[in-house]
């Protein structure tokens, strides 16, 4: 017995989409998915923008699209046959390898030790080359061998994603935008993780220009930079960096939640089995803080939006549940 159709069949021709040239052409334009979390009252709307649906399945494919056009722009890289040098615990890494296949440029990966197994056949699978470091260091210390290997690569360039500007704008031009037009204008918190701080600095900013957006800034319990704590290893990639990085604008935040390794894990399994989404622990850990929230019932009608960074298939060798 088939399922009801929960929209009627379109009865006209859709509208004709542009041909994508290379793969930098179908990045951004993410849906808004509505979703549902135990304890939340239901007259509370919960939208997650599914940043998995991207090229390379991460919202990272907005910063490393714009990051490397300004580089080429400026002269920074050269329009073909450069070499891009970047520390990434992943996400990054892939789109900035899958961005450098078009333009012929050589792509190097400087990534903790104990990056999922996924990431680095991905990587490897675009070509890329893999340099790994020791997790216990810390990402600091990665970027230091990063640079070091910039100044051994005559002509090489690292966009340094934590310090890039084009990391905040490619969210101000186009996240926040995406999510003003999809609720209409009806956003009252945004949820977002913190990573290098691009995606929150970006997405904010054009939110709170434009109405009283309250923004709820996630981290990881174990590296709880912008409690006041100190960093150091957790289980939730792509967050949680252990430093506040030069492009996160802290004025910006109104509330941290920290979240703990498990509850990330568990809430990501749970929400794969009940969207039919492989979603990534990051986007546990955001689901699980847009809940925390409303555990203080906000008014009927209050539009939560939040940011789901990546697809779980990347971390299907560690996922709880």
């Amino acid at each position: 017995m088939s399922l009801p159709l929960t929209t009627p069949p379109a009865t006209t021709d859709p509208p004709p989409r542009p041909v994508a040239r290379t793969v930098a052409d179908l990045v951004g334009g993410t849906p808004l998915l509505e979703f549902r979390m135990e304890g939340v009252d239901p007259a509370v709307r919960l939208l997650a923008k599914l940043e998995m649906l991207n090229p390379l399945a991460s919202v990272k494919d907005r910063a490393a699209r714009w990051m490397v056009a300004e580089a080429e722009r400026s002269g920074l890289l050269p329009a073909t046959g450069g070499t891009v040098i970047e520390c990434s615990s992943g996400s990054t890494g892939i789109s900035l390898a899958a961005l450098c296949v078009p333009r012929g440029h050589r792509c190097v990966v400087v990534m903790p030790d104990n990056a999922t197994e996924e990431r680095r056949l991905l990587l490897r699978a675009l070509g890329a080359e893999i340099v790994l470091v020791p997790h216990q260091d810390g990402l600091l210390a990665a970027w230091e061998h990063a640079e070091a290997l910039q100044r051994a690569t005559p002509g090489s360039w690292v966009p340094h994603q934590d310090r890039n500007e084009a990391n905040v704008r490619a969210h101000y031009e186009t996240t926040g935008p995406e999510i003003w037009a999809d609720t209409d204008g009806r956003v009252d918190v945004l949820v977002v993780g913190v990573g290098t701080g691009g995606t929150l600095s970006g997405t904010a900013r054009f939110l709170k220009e434009r109405g009283d957006v309250r923004v709820v800034a996630v981290e990881p319990e174990r590296s709880a930079v912008l409690s006041g704590g100190e960093g150091g290893p957790h289980g939730i990639p792509g967050i949680g960096a252990g430093y506040v990085s030069d492009i996160t604008d802290t004025d910006l935040i109104d509330e941290i939640v920290t979240v703990p390794d498990a509850a990330a894990s568990d809430t990501a399994a749970r929400l794969t089995r009940s969207l039919g989404l492989p979603v990534g622990v990051s986007s546990g850990a955001a689901a699980w803080a847009s809940a925390e929230i409303c555990r203080v019932p906000p008014r009927a009608g209050t539009t939560v939006v939040t940011i789901f960074p990546d697809s779980g298939e990347r971390y299907l060798s560690t996922l709880r549940g």
